[in-house]
This record gives C-alpha cells, sequence and structure tokens, in this order.
C-alpha cells in the first residue's frame, strides 16, 4: 500500500507545473527534472500497489516515507518561486510576460534553484534504490490489467434497506420494553462487540412512528471516551429548541435546571450511544436532571455490560445484538455489494466468491458493510473478486487470529482508489463521534490538493463526489437527520474505523497522534488539531524548538475554541509561514480588541495560505492585509455578528472560488469591485445595496461571474432592489443552487413599519425572473408575501430538482402558477417546508404536482 499522501502531492505537482508552471519551467532546468521524475514517480507508485500486496512492505514503506519529505520540500520551492512571481505581478514591477525577469526575482533565483537542485539529487538517491529494489523483485510488478480501475460510486444508495437486516426480533423486543413503560423511567442496555449494530438498532427504535407518537421529546447523543457534562447538556437542549444564546454562560447546575424543567411536562426517551468504562461522574449528574415520572426511557449502547447495569439496567432489560446468521449476512452483503442490480447478485460465480467473502466477515454487520461497499467498486470483474477472496484468506492465515473486523476495514482501505485514501485520513484528526459538515471536509481537502478540479468538474463537485463515494462505500456515516434537499450535509467516522485510521495516520506521518488518538504537537508536525472537549493535548510544548514546528505546519484545525486558546504565543499566525488550511472556530463571540486585531494581522504572512476559515468572530472589521493573500481559494467568515465592513482589498483575490459571509447580519454593504473576482464558483451571503454607501456591488454586478454555481442573496431593504433587477441572475449559465432570504423588519421599526416595508419588498420581487434553466436548487427564506411570489413556476425553473421554503409568518399558499400546467411540468424530487407557521396548502396536492417526488418533509407546521 503506497503512502496515500505521497501519492496526492505527485499528482499536485505534476498538475501545478504541467497546467500552472510555465514560468517555473522557462527558469531553469532543474524545474525541467523535477517535473520528469514526477512522472516516474507516478508510474512507480501505479506498480507499487501490486508490490505491496504480495512482497517487500517494509521496502515500500522506507522508500515513500523518504519521497514524502522530499514532495514536501518540491512543494514549498514551488511555492515560494510562484509566490515571488505574485508578488512582482501584483506590485507592479513589469509587465506580467516580463514579470520573472525582475531584479527581485534574479535575486532569490539562484537561492531557488539551489534548493530544488538539492532536493533533486536527494531523489535521484531514492530512485537508485528503487531500483535496486526492483532489480530483486522482478515479479512482483505485474500488470492486474482491467481489474486495477475501481468503478466510481457517485450515487447515493439507500442504506435504510440494509439497516434492518437481521435486527427485527430484538427490534421488537426493545420496541415493547419501551411501550410498556409507565410511571418511574427504565433503563434500557443494548449490549455488544463493536461493529454489531448496537448504535443501528438505537436508531432504527427513535425513527419507529410507534416511538414517536408515544414520545414528546427524543433526544439522540453520542458519548466520547472522555464525556464533558457541560456539553453534552448544550448539545441536548439545543435539540430541544433552546437557543445558543440562552445557554452561553451558564453553569451546570443551571443547565441540569433547564433540562429538568424541559423535561417535567414531557414524556420523554434519550438514548446515550456508546458509552465507555471510564469515569461516571457525568451520569450521576445528568439523571438527576431525568424526571421520575411520565414513562420516561433511557436507551444505553455500551460494549461493556457492567455499565449499562451501572446505569440502572436491570437484567431483564439488558439487550444483547448477535452475529447474523449465513442467510442475513449474505442478504446485507447483495443489498450493499449488488446494490447497481437492485440488491441481486448478476451471476452464479460471483455468488459462489462471495457467500465466500462474507463467511470471513464473521456475521459481523459493520464488516459486511464495509466489504460489501468495496466490492460495490468492483463492479462484476470476476478477477478481481477472486483475488479480494484470495487475500482475505492469507490474511487471516497470516495474522493467526480471528478478526474479521479489523482485517475487513485494512482491506476495505487498501482497495479504496488511491484518491480517496488521503481524504479518509484526514478524519483521523477529528474528535471522536464528531459530524463534520460536508462543506468544511471538502474544502479541506481542497486546502490539501487532495481534491483538484478537471475540465469538466470543479475541485468542490469532485470533492462531493469523494464523500458520497465513501458513505456508499460504508466507511463514512451520513447523518440522515441534517439531510437538506435530498444531499447529506454532514458526515461523521464510525469509531473503529477511526482506530484504523488513526493507525495508518501514525505510520504514513500524516499526524502525531498519542497512543489514545490524540493529536499533539512534534518537531515533525505538518497537521494539528486543537479541541475544546478536553480530548487533546495542550499545543504547549516548551522543549521543542518553535521555529521548527511552525516552519513545517501546513494545516491548523481548532474547533470551538476559547480566544485564549488560540491566540497564544505558540500560534502566533505570522510564524505559520507555511500554513496551506487554517480553519478556526470559536465557543463564543470574541471581543473586538487589539489582541485579537493584531492575531488577524499576522495572516498577511500566509502567503502559501488556500483556505481560509475563521467563525464566530467578534470584530468589526476584516484586515485589508487579507488581500495579500494571493493563493487564498476558499474564504469563509461565517458568523461575525459584529461585521459591518469587508475591505476593498478582498476584490484583489484573484484565485478566490468560494466566499462565504453567511450570518454577518450587521454587515452593510459589499465591496465594488465584486465582478473581478471571476473564478468564483460559490458565494454565500450576498448582500446588494444602491443607497447610502457609494462603490458598492449590486446584483447587477454578478453577471460577470459566469463560473457561479451557488448564490445565496440576502435581501434587507425595499430601496435596495431595482425593479427587474433580478432578471440578470438568468445571465449565470452555470448557476446550479440559488439561495433568497429576504430580512424585512428592522429591530427598532414598529409593526406597521414593519408590514410596510414587507408588502414593498414583496412587490419589488414578485415579477417574473427570466428563465433560469439550470438551476436544480432553490431556497427561498422568510419570504414577505401571503403567497410565494409568480415567477415560482416550472417555466422559470423547467430543471428545478429540490426546493426549499422556510421561515416567515406570512406565506399562506402557494401562487396559483405555481400549480398551472401549462407552465410545465415539474421535475421536482423534493421539497422541504420548515417553520410557515400560517401555510394553508395541503399535502396530497404536492404530491399530485410532481409525478417525480420522492421526499416531502413538513417541520414545525401544522398537518394539512
Amino acid at each position: 500500500m503506497a503512502d496515500a499522501v505521497v501519492r496526492a502531492l505527485v499528482e499536485k505537482l505534476l498538475t501545478l507545473l504541467l497546467e500552472e508552471g510555465q514560468q517555473l519551467l522557462a527558469l531553469d532546468g532543474q524545474f525541467d527534472k523535477i517535473k520528469d521524475e514526477l512522472r516516474y514517480m507516478k508510474t512507480f507508485l501505479k506498480d507499487a500497489e501490486t508490490m505491496w500486496r504480495k512482497d517487500g512492505k517494509e521496502t515500500l514503506k522506507v522508500i515513500t516515507q523518504d519521497l514524502r519529505e522530499l514532495l514536501y520540500d518540491a512543494e514549498d520551492i514551488i511555492a515560494d518561486c510562484q509566490i515571488l512571481f505574485n508578488k512582482e505581478k501584483h506590485e507592479g514591477y513589469l509587465p506580467n510576460f516580463m514579470s520573472y525577469f525582475s531584479p527581485q526575482l534574479l535575486k532569490s533565483r539562484h537561492k531557488i534553484t539551489k534548493r530544488l537542485k538539492v532536493t533533486n539529487q536527494e531523489i535521484d538517491k531514492v530512485k537508485e534504490r528503487m531500483r535496486s529494489y526492483l532489480a530483486m523483485s522482478p515479479a512482483t510488478i505485474t500488470s492486474i490489467g482491467e481489474s486495477s480501475k475501481s468503478r466510481p460510486l457517485s450515487y447515493a444508495i439507500l442504506m435504510e434497506e440494509t439497516d434492518i437486516v437481521g435486527l427485527t426480533e430484538k427490534l421488537i423486543e426493545i420496541e415493547n420494553l419501551i411501550l410498556e413503560a409507565d410511571g418511574s423511567p427504565i433503563v434500557i442496555g443494548i449490549v455488544g462487540m463493536g461493529g454489531i449494530g448496537k448504535t443501528t438498532l438505537a436508531q432504527i427504535i427513535c425513527n419507529r412512528d410507534t416511538i414517536k407518537h408515544s414520545f414528546k421529546c427524543i433526544i439522540f447523543e453520542t458519548i466520547s471516551q472522555l464525556c464533558e457534562l457541560e456539553d453534552l447538556l448544550k448539545r441536548m437542549l439545543t435539540k430541544m429548541n433552546v437557543g445558543e444564546e440562552c445557554l452561553k454562560g451558564k453553569e451546570v447546575v443551571d443547565l441540569l435546571s433547564t433540562l429538568r424543567s424541559k423535561l417535567d411536562d414531557e414524556k420523554y426517551l434519550v438514548v446515550l450511544d456508546d458509552v465507555w468504562e471510564n469515569e461516571m461522574s457525568w451520569w450521576n449528574s445528568l439523571k438527576t436532571a431525568l424526571p421520575k415520572r411520565n414513562g420516561g426511557c433511557v436507551i444505553v449502547t455500551t460494549r461493556n455490560e457492567d455499565v449499562a447495569k451501572s446505569m440502572g439496567a436491570i437484567d431483564r432489560h439488558i439487550n444483547r445484538p448477535q452475529i447474523l446468521s449465513d442467510d442475513d449476512s449474505w442478504s446485507l452483503f447483495t443489498k450493499i455489494a449488488f446494490a447497481r442490480d437492485g440488491g441481486r447478485c448478476p451471476n452464479y460465480d460471483l455468488e459462489s466468491i462471495g457467500k465466500e467473502i462474507v463467511v470471513r466477515c464473521g456475521g459481523l454487520p459493520l464488516a459486511i458493510k464495509v466489504v460489501g461497499g468495496m466490492m460495490l467498486g468492483k463492479g462484476d470483474s470476476v478477477y478481481e473478486w477472486r483475488r479480494i477472496a484470495q487475500h482475505l484468506k492469507e490474511e487471516m492465515v497470516q495474522k493467526k487470529k480471528d478478526e474479521p473486523l479489523m482485517l475487513s476495514l485494512g482491506l476495505s482501505y487498501e482497495e479504496l482508489p488511491p484518491y480517496l485514501k488521503p481524504c479518509l485520513i484526514c478524519f483521523s484528526m477529528l474528535p471522536e463521534d464528531y459530524s463534520i459538515t460536508v462543506v468544511d471536509i471538502v474544502h479541506w481537502w481542497i486546502g490539501e490538493g487532495f481534491v483538484l478540479g478537471s475540465k469538466r468538474k470543479t475541485a468542490f463537485e469532485i470533492g462531493k463526489e469523494c464523500v458520497a463515494e465513501l458513505v456508499n462505500r460504508c466507511v463514512l456515516i451520513g447523518d440522515k437527520k441534517v439531510e437538506v434537499s435530498g444531499h447529506l450535509r454532514k458526515v461523521k467516522i464510525h469509531d473503529i474505523v477511526r482506530d484504523m485510521i488513526i493507525k495508518i495516520a501514525r505510520d504514513e506521518n500524516f499526524t502525531h497522534l498519542d497512543e489514545r488518538g490524540r493529536p499533539e504537537l512534534t518537531v515533525q508536525s505538518r497537521r494539528m488539531g486543537m479541541f475544546s472537549n478536553g480530548i487533546i493535548k495542550s499545543i504547549e510544548r516548551p522543549e521543542l524548538k518553535k521555529s521548527t514546528i511552525e516552519s513545517k505546519l501546513r494545516t491548523l484545525w481548532a474547533l470551538d475554541m476559547g480566544k485564549e486558546d488560540v491566540l497564544s504565543k505558540n500560534t502566533e499566525l505570522c510564524k505559520l509561514k507555511r500554513l496551506r488550511v487554517l480553519s478556526v472556530s470559536f465557543k463564543k463571540y470574541s471581543k473586538d480588541d487589539d489582541v485579537m486585531k493584531d492575531w488577524l494581522d499576522g495572516i498577511a504572512s500566509l502567503l502559501h495560505l488556500v483556505y481560509l476559515k475563521i467563525e464566530n468572530c467578534g470584530l468589526t472589521n476584516l484586515p485589508d492585509s487579507v488581500g495579500n493573500l494571493h493563493n487564498l481559494q476558499i474564504l469563509c467568515l461565517s458568523n461575525w455578528y459584529f461585521l459591518k465592513m469587508l475591505p476593498p482589498t478582498i476584490t484583489k483575490l484573484d484565485k478566490l472560488t468560494s466566499f462565504d459571509i453567511n450570518d454577518c447580519r450587521r454587515l452593510e454593504c459589499m465591496p465594488d469591485g465584486i465582478e473581478r473576482l471571476s473564478r468564483l464558483e460559490r458565494l454565500i451571503g450576498f448582500l446588494p445595496t444602491i443607497s447610502s454607501h457609494k462603490n458598492t456591488a449590486r446584483i447587477l454586478h454578478l453577471k460577470n461571474l459566469d463560473q457561479l454555481r451557488e448564490l445565496t442573496i440576502r435581501l434587507e431593504n425595499p430601496n435596495n432592489m431595482v425593479e427587474g433587477e433580478l432578471k440578470v441572475l438568468s445571465e449565470l449559465q452555470n448557476l446550479r443552487l440559488l439561495a433568497i432570504r429576504f430580512f424585512y423588519a428592522d429591530a427598532d421599526a414598529d409593526a406597521t413599519d414593519a408590514a410596510a416595508d414587507a408588502a414593498a419588498l414583496a412587490s419589488k420581487v414578485n415579477h417574473q425572473l427570466s428563465p433560469l434553466r439550470n438551476v436544480e436548487e432553490l431556497y427561498l427564506g422568510f419570504y414577505p408575501g401571503e403567497s410565494t411570489p409568480i415567477w415560482l413556476n416550472a417555466t422559470t425553473f423547467p430543471n428545478l430538482q429540490f426546493l426549499v421554503l422556510f421561515g416567515g409568518d406570512n406565506i399562506k399558499h402557494m401562487d396559483p402558477g405555481f400549480w398551472e400546467k401549462e407552465h410545465g411540468v415539474w421535475k421536482i424530487e423534493g421539497v422541504y417546508l420548515r417553520w410557515l407557521r400560517r401555510f394553508e396548502e395541503k399535502r396530497e396536492r404536492f404530491h399530485e404536482a410532481f409525478p417525480s417526488l420522492k421526499m416531502l418533509r413538513w417541520i414545525g407546521m401544522a398537518e394539512n
């Protein structure tokens, strides 16, 4: 198994040199030489996959380790040279075609070339070692022909059908126990080994109609190995619609009191998933907030039966799922491995080999799902199926242990297409049971260079396909609770799969983790995670040379941090010269103080930065220095509550493909010149203004952004709209997702003024849009009219697949033109309606109007 990051680096550098590095190649023969060496490495690494399966694993491991360090050096050199070109270009020393002959560049040229020459010499040494090894093992380089190609899994598999296999009997037993509960609450334990299906069983129970009708409050929470009671309580209360603002600053005792008061009049079901045998003081406190009446129920899933008993589960209330029978194992496997054929095995040869593979999974649902997802990627190649079966057999004999789960997981990783391996390893850095948004993980991959765009698809589109493929291969778990418009918004990794990925991350020096899988800072660290839940070691390591650490660090990922954690001297931004990815999310809004300003001013030094996300910041302005980040492709400033202005220098970021200013509620306008960001593919939170601010962007300026795929617009004041202005959106030929959100009431305005503003805004936008033929998803939020706008019809959106309407107390019904067939036949597959409190339309009418409808969600509204 060749090092995943090495392969990704080779692809990234080749793309850089072949497509964007013509000035580099013209400078010196050393760049030509490394380009040729990269082509050689790419070929070698393809053959190395076969070598890994046969012999020479340790030799290959050493070779790829050496290559990794050299490739990082080469990437730094090329990036430094590009930054120098960018500086010359943007400071205007010389015309573009002459920029690399400037005096400043010539002065640095010798130094850069010397560094690259040393790197090329080191690569030659590794190459000689490769040749020596290959000469000793000529038989290992054999073609695997047609079998080497995996078939992409870019479409969704309905895993709900697979979840229930082998669990029906246990499901009925637990459901009966729950429904029998009356009076004093009971604790039910679901106990078994990892991968047996405990979590799946608990999730299915929560989704049963009988359970939903019996309990007004159902809370499902995953418990980490080191449970933080405060964090757990806040998550539970958030799911009970307690606003985050109400929870800020509250002590644990106050949170417990709030939880008890919320549950006091409710019949509740609380699921505590994956509880570990650790210090249980959190449970002793939590149970005091669970009322002792109303037929409440707590379900505990755990690998240790003693844990369930210590939490109050009596023997009769402990359920022990068993491994699947041969028939159930085969049934589960076929639903996944033959999903393309409707869950039916297409021929006898595959059935015979498949049953042999299934036996090796030992009846464990997780192992069967993961192996099934792996075989789905192999299609109907009998050669590949036989090879996998033989590999599993050999591994079991070699290990001399009955470890079907870990063997299955290890093989599933080995068999992943090379482009997916570094993507999956990123999950080793995240905390246990952490759900990450699809947008965030894809942006991270782009920042690292693990996902690259192509002529037909953007990097973001390819990244989303990678997420879908990992979910379909059952190595990632899609969070179905937060699906919007049929697309996953969040994913996480099973804790057992995470254990495997952590081991691989250590072996491949991806990130440094201690014995419990917690990131730690070392001299060789290139990626670092900092988290607030107590499972991550302090970043303070005074015994290390700070300059050495900071010169290598490429990724800093900080979640839910206090300001004091991130702003320590050990993480001053200006010293992280090699950083490509910086994602920082604060627990709460940090004050607009000089310390924070100085910290952000350090951004100007991060000239290699590709992805920058800063969330929940309290500053009113972003530093002008952000305009110096000419390599920046992704900028996310979500939830800067006090942000009023964006610096004009934003428009100098000519490589920007994604710009997100969502939930910056006090932002007054967008800077003039937004049309210069010609590479923009995603623009989230665009705020058009035509009054009170001069030199600001309007919707009309978007017509030149012909690469836009996703656009979210905030409309606030009716005076900021020009009649017919929205028609310019029809010129965006690549637009696939359009979201329009209305804010029409000033917080200080009286009810009459607010109603007048709402009516004026509705009048301004309630006109016919020019057809948006390529838009597939439409989000309409807080629309001020009593009926939807007249342009919401099948003529304007002939290819619309998903429609989302949310928020507001005004909308009562759909515009008549929405239903009229003379406008065309809708292609809508999903409708999501949320918090339309006065809505009067009937469910049945949507089903009648949309022949392709697969999903209709009706949340926070009266049933019609």
